[in-house]
């Protein structure tokens, strides 16, 4: 008989499918759970398994807990991901190889056939993809690495022929997010066994002369991420040598959604290497006078890092308010060491998100109200500038413009970006966007404020730098990217009339997402036309992140007329929003 073990975390869209295919012919099933919110444990317990709770201790440390404290009993154990199907055809050759007595073999690979966007992966490399998952009873254990671990088993192991099936269908902003995680942990580990030919004792060999896994650990340590353009070279390995054309439209997403991953590693790399430092804090000035009537308001969510720096050059501002939205950290405790106003704030789902809340239920005493972020900052030029400007201003809004910095470098070149985000108290309110939960975002992303009145603009820059590392600029431009989608397919159901106020801009955006060649159009604009280029790598990586932020959007719009065919006008990616 068989034990198995299914480690899991808000598991519910996959674990049903799992646990069915493994129904009626193993001994027992044991999941292991590091804290699930949602029904995991319920659906877990209904199908008889075993639930278990322990603290997450990473991939392989939380596997090696369950093998060395669970109750295995079982001769053979078989190890599963919850997003992983056994076939009946995979059952019945298992049920015949472990059921020879004659056999000396003590473990078995198992191959995986990937699903992508409901299309299977047979070519780029990811078919054959063998994993040793079945393994007699205190044979193997997985060695001491944070992620992409393996099996080192104490014996021989042979392969299986029935391949069983990899299908998440969390979706695609959940493997984004895991490709973030795994990056980074990638990245870490990279840069951490760089200067060794070995990992650590506890771990499989990373040498140029040892097996398959060896030799692949060892070009990836020490050779493919120092080629200049490793992503590229990924792509092409995927897509043309081993044949993903094959595949098809899946074969082309599927290339460029694992390239994307591998360019994340690359500039994780660099970032750690780099050692990237907070935005300097201003020293306060006792003297300094509140001459701005203005109001700022910084909307929060576990900003410690970014806050200092920005609160600290608000001071000729007449008021400054922090919403907050349950921060776990220092946010709201800095706030009020700068004399900050802090508004709590809890967001439903639905409208209104938190500026438009702000401008709707809270009372302000100042003509003008400013939306800035914790990662935006604002110069003295910019205020002496609305010190001339807003007494004579007869405008609603003034648009601002925003300069980046990235990877530590101020780019001076490529796709810049301005909002309306200064606006006459009582004009108008951000645009209304019926939405239900699109995201876990509580503010709103793209959205404009809707004016009265006419705009103007404000010529003096706002400095914009998120001093809180890449992984959190991926986490966010994530759920920008699922908003942008659901945003979509939601103008296509409404039609022209959901447009009426929308600017030149975002009915260029809007028409063009579904394209596919926004994606690199946006990185040739950004780096060839707008002289990104001049910023050298860091240009360069910008605006390649930008185009795969895109390159995202059409994949989870493309995941969500599959989930609801019907329901969409754009199915075939014929005809655009504004048509």
């Amino acid at each position: 008989m068989i034990d198995v073990l299914i480690i899991t975390k808000d598991e519910e869209a996959n674990l049903p499918h799992c646990l069915d295919a493994l129904a009626g012919w193993t001994r027992k099933v044991f999941v292991v759970d590091s804290g699930s919110t949602d029904r995991t444990r319920e659906i877990a317990e209904a199908a008889g398994a075993k639930f278990v709770f322990n603290e997450w201790l990473g991939y392989a440390a939380q596997k090696n807990w369950a093998l060395d404290n669970l109750p295995i009993e079982a001769d053979w154990v078989l190890i599963v991901d919850a997003d992983e199907v056994i076939t009946p055809e995979l059952r019945r050759e298992i049920e015949t190889r472990i059921g020879n007595d004659d056999s000396s073999d003590v473990g078995y690979y198992l191959n995986r056939l990937f699903m992508f966007l409901g299309s299977p992966i047979r070519h780029c490399g990811y078919f054959p993809s063998w994993n040793l998952r079945l393994f007699r009873r205190g044979a193997a254990r997985y060695e001491n690495r944070s992620v992409h671990e393996h099996m080192v088993l104490d014996g021989d192991a042979a392969y299986l022929d029935e391949p069983m099936i990899h299908d998440d269908r969390r979706d695609i902003e959940h493997s984004i997010a895991k490709h973030n995680d795994y990056s980074s942990l990638e990245a870490e580990e990279i840069v951490k066994h760089r200067e060794s030919l070995r990992l650590p004792a506890a771990g499989l060999e990373s040498s140029l002369f040892g097996n398959a896994i060896a030799r692949r650990r060892w070009f990836k340590q020490r050779v493919y991420h120092l080629l200049p353009f490793p992503w590229v070279f990924r792509f092409l390995y995927m897509f043309v040598w081993r044949r993903g054309f094959l595949d098809g439209h899946a074969g082309v997403r599927f290339s460029l959604f694992i390239s994307a991953y591998e360019f994340l590693i690359s500039l994780k790399i660099r970032e750690i290497t780099l050692g990237l430092e907070s935005k300097p804090v201003l020293d306060r000035n006792s003297e300094a006078t509140s001459d701005l009537p203005v109001t700022v308001v910084v909307p929060v969510l576990n900003e410690e890092r970014n806050l200092p720096a920005c609160l600290s050059r608000l001071q000729r501002f007449a008021k400054v308010i922090v919403v907050d939205s349950g921060s776990s950290d220092r946010t709201c405790e800095i706030a009020r060491e700068y004399g900050a106003e802090v508004v709590d704030f809890r967001w439903n789902g639905q409208f209104p998100k938190k500026r438009n809340w702000m401008l709707r239920n809270h009372e302000f005493e100042t003509e003008w109200i400013l939306f800035l972020d914790a990662d935006e900052y604002v110069s003295d030029d910019f205020c002496d500038e609305l010190a001339r400007v807003l007494p004579e201003s007869s405008h609603d809004g003034m648009w601002l413009t925003y300069h980046n910095h990235f990877m530590g470098r101020y780019l001076k070149h490529g796709e810049g970006f301005t909002k309306l985000a200064l606006i006459r108290y009582g004009a108008g309110e951000y645009e209304r966007i019926d939405e239900e939960r699109w995201s876990h975002l509580d503010m709103e992303v793209h959205e404009h404020p809707v004016l009265a009145g006419t705009t103007g603009r404000i010529d003096a820059p706002i400095d914009h730098d998120d001093y809180k590392g890449l992984h959190s600029y991926i986490r966010k431009h994530n759920e920008y990217s699922s908003w942008e989608a659901r945003r979509y397919v939601k103008l296509l159901q409404q039609g022209g009339v959901a447009q009426g106020h929308f600017t030149r801009r975002q009915r260029f955006k809007y028409g063009s997402l579904r394209r596919w060649w926004l994606a690199p159009a946006h990185f040739f604009s950004s780096w060839l036309l707008k002289l990104g280029l001049l910023d050298g790598r860091a240009g360069f990586a910008f605006a390649l992140l930008k185009a795969i932020y895109f390159f995202q959007i059409r994949l989870k719009i493309i995941e969500l007329e599959l989930q609801d065919p019907g329901g969409d006008p754009d199915a075939t990616g014929t005809s655009s929003v504004d048509e």
